[in-house]
């Protein structure tokens, strides 16, 4: 294979170039409810002040790449303002590295749109479990009443959380459940590997020879979830392949995130590699490309 040592032979585009993606979900809400009153989407909740605060101070720990970050988002206002609370402390090293104003929305990023049963059995689950979890709190003491409305963000947040982690499981980790023979899981993890594969080594193909750049992807839990749980990832220190959330401790909580870089070197060779929770994984591009074969 050619090589591109030489300046006057290296191509413009697609050497030495780095991406770091960021799958990113969204900070603390106003309310912890999940879904809206009609059950028809997402909360449309905005972020809570101590949720802004806790996005700055998550910008701030990661160091910026050399030609600074891009921001794509879901339809939920909360995923842009977590983007420009991270952004605020991205940019306070004072290194003066760009942040492109344009923030994208991506489809890829939403889960369930649209699905009315999944939404409302999704819900009922959770519901039930809030439920639960608020009782057992009031009676140990730890929240004041049962309205759950009327309780701290950090209440709320600490309840829902814990609510909706069976639900989630259930969805992703067991192939017969009620809510994987509504919306088989797989087919979102197919909706997300698109955005998945895309923003690789297809976009660092088109990058300018010698980028390094962050993508920034703010979403929720349900959007990249059955993608982790699908089977493309292979942990690097065991080579155990990932089916199930449980595998890699769960779902993501407020504000967690899991990393994906492609690094193409001067000979134009591509790897890509994931990081989750401090623990890499490689990808089986067979299995990916068996989820970018799944028509939605």
């Amino acid at each position: 294979m050619e090589t591109y040592n030489n300046p006057e032979i290296r191509p413009k585009y697609g050497a030495n170039v780095t991406i770091r993606n960021f799958w990113q979900r969204h900070s603390q809400k106003q309310s912890g409810e999940v879904f809206n009153a009609q059950q028809t989407g997402l909360s449309t909740s905005s972020i809570s002040e101590v949720g802004v605060k806790r996005a700055e101070n998550l910008g701030a720990l990661i160091k910026p790449s050399l030609h600074g970050a891009k921001g794509y988002i879901s339809k939920s206002p909360r995923t842009l303002e977590t983007f420009d609370a991270m952004m605020s402390g991205y940019k306070s090293d004072g290194s003066n590295v760009p942040v492109r104003e344009a923030v994208r929305f991506k489809q890829g990023l939403v889960a369930a749109e649209g699905n009315k049963e999944f939404l409302q059995t999704y819900n009922k689950k959770w519901e039930g479990n809030k439920q639960a979890l608020l009782a057992q709190g009031i009676i140990d003491g730890r929240y004041p009443n049962a309205d759950f409305s009327t309780l701290t963000p950090d209440q709320q947040e600490e309840i829902a959380e814990a609510a909706e982690e069976p639900v989630i499981r259930e969805w992703t980790d067991i192939a017969d459940s009620e809510l994987a023979k509504i919306y088989p899981p797989r087919l979102q993890a197919a909706k997300f590997a698109k955005l998945f594969n895309d923003r690789h080594e297809r976009m660092a193909g088109k990058l300018a020879t010698g980028s390094e750049v962050d993508l920034f992807h703010v979403t929720h839990k349900s959007a990249t979830e059955p993608f982790l749980a699908s089977g493309v990832l292979i942990r690097k220190s065991d080579g155990q392949r990932i089916t199930q959330l449980e595998q890699i401790g769960g779902s993501l909580q407020i504000l967690g995130n899991w990393e994906s870089e492609v690094k193409i070197d001067s000979q134009g060779k591509a790897s890509t590699t994931v990081k989750i929770r401090d623990e890499e994984f490689l990808v089986d591009e067979d299995e990916l490309q068996k989820l970018l074969s799944i028509k939605e």
